[in-house]
């Protein structure tokens, strides 16, 4: 861990992955700004971290409306000062199991305003005035092994996930040689109450399952360093590695000239 965090917003933070985040900075000694749109979890979920000493501020907000956003990002501010971290983690599954004509589209842009445009309102909210204090902070988008592995019947999720892998990287790039730092992060399957119950085949989730605890020290042992993807789960090289197989299975295949010459 590179960077003491004084202070953290995190999105998503009523349960799952975006609780274990904020309970971690925060027995950090962090003071942390949660936020959902589940109002009465995450009041009681902050209040859980505040009767062990922890200094959280709950704010429930519509991420998928900017005005919304805008008025988040003015909250942190006035409460926080400068913030050294904001976790970009809140999302949804969306529907699972049916292919990608069979999904409403409805419920397809559900998933993308949430996974997606949500994370683009944020970064545009928060990333510049983090600029404007000219010092060191990290900004940690929370994508998923879905934005490499998809398997059938997670056209919407897997979607929004590619989605925002992009954004991030690009994200990154815009900000080199600035005092602010990116990551994404890609769990595999976390034991959440998002994914209880999720009839989703392997291809698409992976063999492990880990917890949402573990997550959260994954991305604190990265905060301040130069590491851009976080990944969590212990299949994850394999998972990747036949992605990449794929692919340069195909590039040779028309392409002969990549070929190693004799």
């Amino acid at each position: 861990m590179y960077l003491q965090p004084r202070t953290a917003v995190v999105t998503g933070a009523a349960s799952g992955i975006g609780f274990a985040l904020s309970a971690r900075l925060a027995r950090s000694g962090a003071e942390v700004v949660m936020t959902d749109i589940a109002g009465d979890g995450l009041a009681r979920r902050a209040g859980e971290l505040a009767s062990l000493g922890a200094k959280v501020t709950a704010v429930a907000a519509d991420l998928t409306d900017p005005a919304a956003v805008g008025e988040l990002a003015d909250t942190a501010f006035e409460r926080l000062g400068e913030i050294d971290v904001i976790c970009n983690n809140a999302g949804v599954v969306g529907p699972v199991g049916m292919p990608l004509w069979a999904v409403p589209l409805e419920e397809m842009r559900q998933v993308l305003d949430v996974n997606y445009w949500a994370h683009l309102y944020v970064a545009r909210a928060f990333v510049p005035r983090l600029l404007s204090c000219g010092r060191p902070a990290h900004f940690v988008q929370t994508a998923s092994m879905s934005a490499f592995v998809v398997g059938a019947g997670t056209a919407a999720y897997a979607a929004s996930k590619h989605a925002d892998l992009a954004a991030a990287r690009s994200l990154r790039a815009d900000l080199d040689g600035s005092p602010v730092r990116v990551s994404v992060l890609c769990p595999g399957r976390v034991d959440t109450p998002m994914t209880r119950g999720l009839m989703a085949p392997r291809s698409a989730t992976g063999a492990t399952t880990i917890t949402a605890d573990e997550v959260a020290e994954a991305v604190w042992g990265a905060l301040g360093s130069d590491q851009f993807y976080i990944f969590t789960n212990a299949d994850a090289p394999a998972r990747i590695g036949d992605q990449f197989d794929d692919v340069w299975r195909h590039l040779k295949s028309e392409r002969p000239w990549l070929e190693p010459s004799a």
